[in-house]
C-alpha cells in the first residue's frame, strides 16, 4: 500500500488519543492522553501533569490536555480572591433567598409590597449576569418557586382546620410577578438550555461537531464569529495561515478558541455570539444538528428535567 501524501496525518502518536478521525477535508485530530498535556512550550510532545503544588501553594485549576495544573501562593491575592468568589457565589445567594422567603411568607414588612419583592428578585438576578445567565437565572427562580409553594402550603395547612383549606391560593399575584416577571422582561420567550446527553462532558461533546459548522455558518462570517468569541485578529490570521485549505479554517479557529478558553468554551457562548451577529438561521441549524444527533438534549424550564426532542 502506498504511503499517505506528505502532510496527511492518519494516526495519533503513542502519547496521544484520537479525538476525531481523518476525513477528506482535515487530518486526524488528536489530544494528549489523560494525565498529560501539551502547550506552547511543548508543542511536539505531551508532558506528564504535575501531581501536586509546591509547598506553600494551593491548586486552583486541574490539568487538562492543553495545560498543566495551576497553583497560587496561599498568601497571594489570587488565593484570597478564590475565597471571595466562593463566598459571593454560595453564601450571598442563600442569604438573598432567605430574604425572599421572608418577604413572600410574612404579611408584615415587604410581604404586601410587590416593588419590594421585585427588588429582591432583581438583586438575586444581578449576581448571575454573564454569558448564558438569563437561562440560569430563570431556572433558579423556578426552582425557588417550587420550594416557596411547598413551604407556604405546609404553613397554611398547619394553621387552618381541614374544612378551611378549600380555595387556598399558594402564590399571590405579587409572588408570581416576582418569580416570573424579571425573566419574562428579558425576552418574550424563554429559550431552553442545551446540555449533553447522559452527563457527557459539554466541551468534548461540542468539539465533535466543529467540522460540520463550516457548512452552516456563512464563510464571510467566520472571522466575525471568532472575534465575538474573543480571538484576536493576530490569532485568527495565524490559524488561517496554518490551515491546509479554506474549509479547515473554521474548525482550526474553533479549536484555538477551546485551547484558549478551556472549559469556558460552551455551546451557549457560541449560540449567543451568532445571535449578536444576527445569524439566527445558522444558530437554529446548529441547535437542530446537535439535538438530532442525540448528543445534546434540551433542559426544560418548567420542570427542570432534560428531555430529548428527537
Amino acid at each position: 500500500m502506498a504511503p499517505p501524501p506528505a502532510g496527511i496525518k492518519l494516526a495519533c502518536k503513542s502519547d496521544e488519543e484520537e479525538r476525531s478521525p481523518c476525513t477528506t477535508t482535515r487530518n486526524t485530530a488528536c489530544q494528549c492522553k489523560p494525565g498529560t498535556f501539551r502547550n506552547d512550550n511543548s508543542a511536539e510532545m505531551c508532558r506528564k501533569c504535575s501531581t501536586g503544588c509546591p509547598r506553600g501553594m494551593v491548586k486552583v485549576k486541574d490539568c487538562t490536555p492543553w495545560s498543566d495544573i495551576e497553583c497560587v501562593h496561599k498568601e497571594s491575592g489570587n488565593g484570597h480572591n478564590v475565597w471571595v468568589i466562593l463566598v459571593v457565589t454560595l453564601v450571598v445567594p442563600l442569604l438573598l433567598v432567605a430574604v425572599l422567603i421572608v418577604c413572600c411568607c410574612i404579611g408584615s414588612g415587604c410581604g404586601g409590597d410587590p416593588k419590594c419583592m421585585d427588588r429582591v428578585c432583581f438583586w438575586r438576578l444581578g449576581l448571575l449576569r454573564g454569558p448564558g445567565a438569563e437561562d440560569n437565572a430563570h431556572n433558579e427562580i423556578l426552582s425557588n418557586a417550587d420550594s416557596l409553594s411547598t413551604f407556604v402550603s405546609e404553613q397554611q395547612m398547619e394553621s387552618q382546620e381541614p374544612a378551611d383549606l378549600t380555595g387556598v391560593t399558594v402564590q399571590s399575584p405579587g409572588e408570581a410577578q416576582c418569580l416570573l416577571g424579571p425573566a419574562e422582561a428579558e425576552g418574550s420567550q424563554r429559550r431552553r438550555l442545551l446540555v449533553p446527553a447522559n452527563g457527557a462532558d459539554p466541551t468534548e461533546t461540542l468539539m465533535l461537531f466543529f467540522d460540520k459548522f463550516a457548512n452552516i455558518v456563512p464563510f464571510d462570517s467566520w472571522d466575525q464569529l471568532m472575534r465575538q468569541l474573543d480571538l484576536t485578529k493576530n490569532e485568527i490570521d495565524v490559524v488561517r495561515a496554518g490551515t491546509a485549505g479554506p474549509g479547515d479554517a473554521l474548525y482550526a479557529m474553533l479549536m484555538k478558541w477551546v485551547n484558549k478558553t478551556g472549559r469556558n468554551a460552551s455551546i451557549h457562548t457560541l449560540l449567543d455570539a451568532l445571535e449578536r451577529m444576527e445569524e439566527r438561521h445558522a444558530k437554529e441549524k446548529i441547535q437542530d444538528l446537535l439535538v438530532d444527533s442525540g448528543k445534546f438534549i434540551y433542559l426544560e424550564d418548567g420542570t427542570g428535567s432534560a428531555v430529548s426532542l428527537e
